[in-house]
C-alpha cells in the first residue's frame, strides 16, 4: 500500500542527496527521470552517462530505463526494481516507492551519510573459519534428541 509518510521521507532524502527540488507532486517531479539519474550519479559516479533533459516522452522513458539499469548495477535485487511505466504512467507507484526505499537502504549499507535516516541497512556476511580440531570436536557431540 502506498504510504504518504514514506513519500515525504523519500522526498527529503532525494532532495538532500541531489540538492534539487522535486516539486509539489512527487510523481510528476520524478517522471522525467532527470532527478533520479542525478541521484544515481551521486550514489555511484558516472553510472548514468547521458541524462536527457528533453520534454519528449521517449527521452523521459530512456532516462527512467537508464536509472533502473544503474540501480541494478549498484547491487539492487531484481525483485526490488520497478519498471519505467510504473512511474511514467502512474501504473504502480507503490512499487516505485518500494524500489526507492530499497535504494536508500543499499546506499546506507554502502556508507552514504545523509541527514535523513531512511531505508534498512542490509546485513553483512559474516564468514567463520574453524580449524580441523574444532570441526572434529563438533562431530563428537550427541544431540539432545538422540535418546
Amino acid at each position: 500500500k502506498y504510504d504518504p509518510q514514506k513519500e515525504a521521507e523519500l522526498r527529503t532524502w532525494i532532495e538532500s542527496v541531489t540538492g534539487q527540488q522535486i516539486g509539489a507532486d512527487f510523481q510528476k517531479g520524478l517522471k522525467d527521470g532527470v532527478i533520479l539519474c542525478e541521484l544515481m550519479n551521486k550514489l555511484q559516479p558516472n553510472s548514468v552517462r547521458k541524462i536527457n533533459r528533453s520534454a519528449q516522452n521517449w527521452h523521459q522513458l530512456e532516462n527512467l530505463s537508464n536509472f533502473i539499469k544503474a540501480m541494478a548495477s549498484y547491487g539492487m535485487n531484481p525483485v526490488d526494481l520497478f519498471e519505467a511505466n510504473d512511474l511514467f504512467e502512474s501504473g504502480n507507484l507503490t512499487q516505485v516507492q518500494v524500489s526507492l526505499l530499497a535504494l536508500a537502504g543499499m546506499a546506507k549499507t554502502k556508507g552514504l551519510q545523509s541527514g535523513v535516516d531512511i531505508g534498512v541497512k542490509y546485513s553483512e556476511k559474516q564468514q567463520r573459519n574453524f580449524d580441523e580440531a574444532k570441526m572434529k570436536a563438533g562431530q563428537c557431540v550427541i544431540g539432545l534428541q538422540v535418546g
